[in-house]
């Protein structure tokens, strides 16, 4: 890359390849990208990275190092909250990179942000006004936000899948007391476990919320536990129907077995440490089962990984099967 535009504050790194792009010959992005050579496909936050990333990094190393690139100009953070690094351990970070070039989170599971670049009204009009562009803001793209927070609006979306700069001049929609709530909340736990080892993260998660549920297997001929696994999954649905999370959702075609809603098996599935579900929706079940108190109080106690089904001591009240039976009936 050559004569790349100059990084604007809190940029992506996809919005600053468009921003070459027009300054270039060609009339769409898909032909300057072939052009480059670069099999690059720029249509969704959740490609964690491209080779066209890698050329952009290349062409910023003299102000950037390549983990100051990362940082600060991608979501790859965001994304790998959950992953197991040690499957990493010992590659160089080009080749952790074009690992990540191919991740694919498992399951049909369909993320709203995920599948289209977002952007705030206000910031566009406010950016076009200072900057004569408007572009897209690395904090918009976080899988766990739909509010702007300097604006308090909700982040829209990109018309389409290909990815462009936002349109300036819409109208912003004013987010609830709710969605700002929420937004909140999911970047408090984003911080707890961010500052956890994050070979830790996703073990520590997992045992808790299987001793909330107080399920540990699931035997299809053990009639107590088929029937708690059951009434979890009945809490589950009841605790996400009644709050904004719908909204952070599309759930897309049914995978069987893996859709925690409304198979008694899915919910063990998410419960599987070694499974690379998407991030949300983890968040998703430690905010509506877990406390921070919870949480925390879990960090006093190493991990046990010789039994992976019991990693730390019981720290959590597993949640009163009356309740259970009482909230199912309901």
């Amino acid at each position: 890359m050559h004569q790349v535009p100059t990084p604007l504050p809190d940029e992506h790194a996809v919005s600053i390849i468009y921003r070459w792009f027009q300054m270039t010959r060609f009339e769409t992005l898909e032909s300057f990208i072939q052009v480059n050579g670069c099999s690059s496909k720029l249509n969704s936050p959740r490609r964690l990275w491209c080779p066209l990333y890698s050329e952009l990094a290349h062409a910023l190393l003299s102000k950037y190092s390549l983990a100051d690139f990362i940082s600060k100009f991608t979501n790859i953070h965001d994304y790998s909250l959950f992953l197991d690094e040690s499957a990493f351990q010992g590659l160089s970070i080009e080749t952790i990179l074009k690992k990540l070039s191919t991740f694919k989170f498992s399951n049909a599971l369909n993320v709203l942000q995920d599948k289209y670049w977002r952007y705030c009204p206000e910031c566009a009009n406010e950016d076009e006004q200072k900057y004569g562009t408007t572009y897209l803001h690395v904090a918009h793209q976080c899988l766990y936000k739909r509010v702007c927070n300097k604006h308090s609006v909700l982040l829209e979306e990109l018309a389409s899948c290909h990815v462009s700069l936002p349109p300036s001049n819409n109208l912003s929609i004013l987010a609830s007391q709710s969605d700002i709530e929420k937004d909140v909340a999911l970047l408090g736990w984003v911080s707890e476990l961010t500052d956890t080892p994050p070979e830790e993260r996703k073990l520590r998660v997992l045992n808790l919320l299987r001793q909330k549920a107080c399920v540990y297997s699931y035997d299809r001929k053990n009639p107590y536990q088929v029937q708690r696994v059951q009434y979890m999954q009945n809490i589950l649905a009841k605790r996400f129907n009644s709050s904004v999370y719908k909204r952070y959702f599309d759930w897309g075609k049914l995978t069987s077995g893996h859709y925690p809603l409304n198979s008694s098996g899915g919910l063990m599935h998410f419960l599987e440490p070694e499974k690379h579900f998407h991030p949300m929706f983890y968040l998703m079940l430690i905010d509506l089962f877990l406390t921070r108190d919870e949480f925390n109080l879990s960090l006093e106690f190493l991990l046990n990984t010789s039994n992976i089904r019991r990693e730390i001591p019981p720290v959590v009240l597993p949640l009163d099967i009356r309740e259970l039976v009482k909230a199912s009936a309901a």
